[in-house]
């Protein structure tokens, strides 16, 4: 059995990234007693709405509400991130850090270029993470290898089919106010964008209501895996 840490390590490429996809799974885990950590690459600095300083606000506005207690911030330049040797190995250390069961990343197919680059960056980061003679320090110390059990991509902007979805039914409400919490992104910018950002908020709900249309849910979330995944009992199924 692994030394496991925590349950989930969620990676976005973006603040509300995450948010966004799978704040619904992420208060259903902390709720049922899990622990949650989120991790930002980039502070969003290229968005079109709000600041540096009041997107971090809003983050950490959005994390209380969820119950996250821990977020972390790689600094990676917005619309810039790259599948790097230093950048991946910014990611192994934050893996190493917390050791994580689960790691939740942006999907691999996706409208913004820097969601498709963060999930081959943070994919590829949690295979390395693995490898013994793949050393890396944190805070002047050694750092033992670790791979998570599972790498999942959270649907975000495109629709894709999912490998599986998880029921979130109970948590739905509250993850619209998890992402209501960027007001510069979802609330303010509707004075500029007052269609797109309603149709964004809409789209959610939808994709949300068809994943868990398929399994009889109210809502879901849905994600892909690049393996498939195993369970230990069949009938634990929905």
């Amino acid at each position: 059995m692994k030394d496991f840490k925590i349950d989930i390590l969620a990676f976005g490429a973006h603040p509300d990234d995450v948010e966004c996809a799978a704040a619904g799974v992420i208060l259903s885990t902390i709720d049922k007693g899990g622990t949650v950590i989120l991790v930002d690459l980039t502070k969003g600095e290229m968005g079109s709405y709000g600041t540096i300083e009041t997107r971090k606000e809003e983050a950490y506005s959005a994390a209380n509400i969820m119950g996250v207690k821990i977020k972390e911030q790689l600094n990676l330049p917005d619309g810039k991130i790259t599948n790097s040797i230093q950048n991946q190995e910014k990611v192994i250390q934050i893996i190493r850090k917390y050791r994580p069961k689960i790691v939740l990343a942006n999907a691999f197919i996706d409208r913004h270029p820097d969601h498709r680059k963060a999930a081959r960056l943070v994919s590829d980061a949690c295979f390395l993470s693995g490898l013994k003679m793949n050393a890396t320090q944190y805070k002047g110390k050694n750092q033992e290898h670790w791979r998570p059990m599972a790498v999942y991509h959270y649907i975000q902007d495109y629709f894709i089919q999912p490998n599986f979805v998880v029921d979130i039914s109970d948590y739905f409400n509250t993850k619209m106010e998890v992402i209501k919490a960027y007001e510069s992104q979802f609330v303010t910018a509707k004075n500029d964008s007052p269609n797109g950002i309603i149709a964004l908020l809409d789209q959610i709900k939808a994709t949300n209501q068809i994943f868990g249309r398929a399994i009889n849910r109210k809502y879901a979330e849905g994600f892909t895996a690049k393996r498939y995944v195993g369970i230990e009992n069949i009938t634990t199924f929905i």
